[in-house]
């Protein structure tokens, strides 16, 4: 219990070899944004960055081919970083779109992004999708390819319920294709406390839930939750994120529901994926 936040989002996501390359693509994809971020010629320009197996897309729009080739420049450096494909546009006339926020609301946009990956890297529904997140002034948009409608939703769900999301533009393209998935026959490579600090983080990370209120225990892949909710509609809430979550075979709802009429505890089993956004 009690995993830190920071630990969850760095470390412990290398306790599983089979998506360490996924770990460091969205850690290449950090670096490389933190920089644009820190670089007073690029921080007022909306770069989006994508990285797989080490290669790193730069799509956007900047004002020259100077800052094109600085925001390429930039990105080579970066840990990691294998090749960059650069297809910035360089436009003469272009308004920056970040030039109206502070460095506060710069850095609060970046940690929205980081948030919403993060949740859509748990989720074992959405494995091998290669989703690019973007956020200005709290307004996620989501770009990127998926096989079905349904995952463009639930992709979506789960995107507007993140912590901090003001308002969700769900730009993704559906295109039926032979789903690729990285990770085969996993099986208990995944620890029983890194699987318990993936649920924390997702519980801490929706906006309808306060982790404070709430335990999480895994044991041999079994998550236990306990404490308390004000509403059966959170309580099963809970319940569906941990159940999302890659490494969790069973969850055990224990969350008591106070401050209204609440069903007698009951041990819930829920198995399989289900939808995070549902309540």
């Amino acid at each position: 219990m009690g995993v830190m936040l920071l630990a969850v989002l760095t470390g412990s996501f290398c306790a599983a070899g089979g998506i360490s390359t996924e770990v460091e693509d969205a850690a290449i994809t950090a670096r490389i944004e933190t920089m644009f971020l820190l670089n007073e010629h690029l921080s007022p320009f909306n770069i989006n960055t994508t990285t797989k197996e080490g290669h790193v897309t730069l799509t956007g729009s900047v004002h020259d081919d100077v800052q094109r080739n600085l925001a390429e420049d930039l990105a080579r450096s970066a840990k990691g970083v294998k090749s960059v494909h650069n297809q910035i546009t360089a436009i003469p006339t272009v308004v920056g779109e970040k030039e109206r926020r502070g460095f506060r609301q710069k850095w609060n946009d970046k940690t929205i992004s980081a948030s919403v990956r993060a949740r859509l890297l748990y989720h074992r529904q959405f494995r091998g999708l290669r989703i690019g997140v973007s956020t200005v002034n709290g307004v996620v948009t989501l770009h990127g390819v998926v096989g079905t409608a349904e995952q463009k939703k639930a992709l979506g769900r789960v995107a507007a319920d993140t912590r901090g999301v003001k308002r969700l533009v769900n730009n993704l393209t559906v295109s039926p294709r032979k789903k690729v998935d990285p990770v085969q026959n996993v099986g208990r490579q995944f620890s029983d406390e890194w699987i318990e600090g993936r649920v924390e983080t997702s519980i801490l990370l929706n906006k309808h839930l306060s982790i404070r209120a709430l335990d999480v225990e895994v044991n041999d892949g079994i998550c236990i939750l306990t404490g308390t909710v004000n509403s059966e509609a959170k309580r099963t809430l809970a319940a569906n994120i941990a159940g999302s979550i890659e490494g969790v075979d069973q969850v055990r709802n224990e969350i008591r529901v106070t401050g209204g009429t609440a069903r007698p505890v009951q041990l819930e089993t829920v198995e399989g994926p289900m939808d995070v956004g549902s309540e």
